[in-house]
């Protein structure tokens, strides 16, 4: 008798709660299995569905409609046509309102009579793809992105120290790493800061994209003391950061050629900018010595203006330390040149972070990194461009991880400072495995409760019965004579 009343139950079509069970029910399974984003584009859909369903009901394109409340499929048609134009429409007016007004953006970099500008764009010293690995197909790399990985950022906050500054001995010179390309340099004569990027806002354009990384201890521009010198290595969001740059106006910066122009837009004084190209060196003061060198990227901040300026690593040489960063790159043959020219390096700071095969030619695999140290004849190496954004495929720790191992192999000292932490070039320099100990913290609880895992599976085939049966049942024929 329950059986049979289950049954009839499940014949009597009731589609307001069958199918959101069955949709409730398929999405948790793709939840709990990474596939978040197939759920978010089936909700697109289903939206989309939803919205030409109550067009239908209108007068919009009826006129030669007999039964409004069974619209043609050339009807639907025009109606699906007219809503993909209608959000065409607005996302371009959009996109153009931005473009032109707002000023994260920056602004139009001129033409440059430079060895490395070709075409009306800047190259690369060796040719140079995006996608440039034969194995890593555009399909491959999209399935990928399309499930998530609870390992590509952490899901609590990362331990790091709370900024301090330190007394100095003269001469000596302070290193602080602050996450991602960030890196306070102190002596007692001087301050400066390469790629400072500060704030909780999204590592895009209109600070949309990836949000950092949360820590123990939160770090703001006006923590730091009065900076006297800032180095840029590109103009990419995770690297020129407006509101920073806004906030460190009476800087002076350092930037390559192009980079200029977004800080002019942005109200710089043009005193407090020089512009460099490729092994432009200068003599900033007595203590400080900088050249502008290559590295192997690409650059834009607009939809149309790729690589219309220049990108670069650094060396700065103070207090007669010998330092090289290396901004973003792909490994390159230029490091043993680099190497030659102004090494053996005290300390390198190198990109290590946000790679994938399918783009290794614009950022290094973790086996390039400790390449790139030994071509540099670097004494250490801190991986950088880690820890603070969702901007690849790996797990957040892997460069750390795998750099320190690589490099261990290759007897390479390998510097892995807590966030935030200070330490003196010269001194012994921190090498802790801090991101091992690293708890993953607690899942979500849909996504990992063992009750709800056996509750799906029962809960979906109900609701898969509840949707079929009844339209069975309606489809069959008659039996009756």
């Amino acid at each position: 008798m329950g059986s049979s009343r289950f049954f009839d139950f499940l014949f009597n079509k009731n589609d307001k709660v069958s199918i959101p069970l069955l949709c409730l029910g398929l999405g948790l399974v793709l939840y709990r299995n990474n596939l978040t984003s197939v759920v978010v584009i089936s909700l697109i859909i289903a939206g989309f569905w939803g919205l030409i369903r109550i067009l239908t009901k209108t007068k919009i394109f009826a006129k030669d409609e007999n039964d409004i409340t069974n619209p043609s499929f050339k009807r639907k048609t025009k109606l699906f046509s007219m809503v993909i134009v209608v959000l065409v429409t607005i996302i371009i007016i959009t996109a153009s309102i931005a473009l032109n007004f707002a000023e994260d953006f920056g602004g139009d970099p001129q033409k440059y009579d430079s060895p490395n500008y070709k075409d009306d764009k800047f190259v690369n010293l060796q040719p140079t793809e995006m996608g440039s690995d034969e194995n890593a197909s555009f399909w491959e790399t999209l399935g990928q992105y399309m499930k998530s990985d609870d390992y590509r950022s952490p899901n609590i906050k990362l331990p790091s120290e709370p900024f301090s500054l330190e007394d100095l001995e003269d001469g000596e010179v302070s290193i602080t790493w602050l996450g991602h390309s960030t890196i306070f340099i102190r002596s007692n004569d001087v301050t400066l800061i390469t790629d400072p990027v500060f704030g909780d806002h999204g590592a895009g354009p209109l600070s949309l994209g990836p949000r950092p990384f949360a820590y123990e201890n939160t770090y703001s521009i006006e923590q730091l003391p009065e900076i006297d010198y800032v180095f840029i290595s590109h103009d990419h969001y995770d690297h020129l950061d407006m509101k920073t740059a806004k906030y460190l106006k009476n800087s002076q910066f350092f930037v390559p050629l192009g980079v200029k122009s977004h800080l002019l837009v942005w109200g710089i004084d043009e005193d407090n900018i020089q512009e460099f190209d490729w092994y432009d060196e200068v003599e900033i003061s007595s203590d400080l010595n900088a050249v502008m060198t290559p590295a192997r990227h690409f650059s834009g901040r607009g939809i149309f203006n790729g690589d219309s300026t220049l990108w670069a690593s650094w060396v700065l040489n103070l207090h007669d330390e010998n330092i090289y960063f290396s901004g973003d790159t792909g490994y390159m043959e230029e490091f043993a040149e680099i190497g030659e020219r102004y090494g053996p390096f005290d300390i390198a700071f190198l990109e290590s972070g946000q790679y994938n095969i399918a783009w290794k030619e614009i950022h290094m695999m973790p086996d390039e990194v400790v390449k790139a140290g030994l071509d540099l004849k670097a004494d250490v190496i801190l991986p950088i461009h880690n820890s603070k954004y969702e901007l690849a495929l790996h797990r957040w720790d892997e460069p750390l991880e795998k750099v320190s191992t690589i490099g261990f192999e290759n007897n390479l000292t390998v510097a892995t400072p807590l966030i935030g932490q200070n330490f003196v070039l010269g001194d012994p320099v921190p090498m802790d495995a801090w991101w091992r100990n690293v708890s993953m913290g607690e899942q979500p609880f849909l996504k990992e409760n063992s009750l709800v895992g056996v509750l799906l599976a029962p809960m979906n085939i109900i609701a898969i019965l509840w949707v079929i049966l009844p339209r069975m049942k309606t489809e069959a024929p008659d039996s009756e004579e």
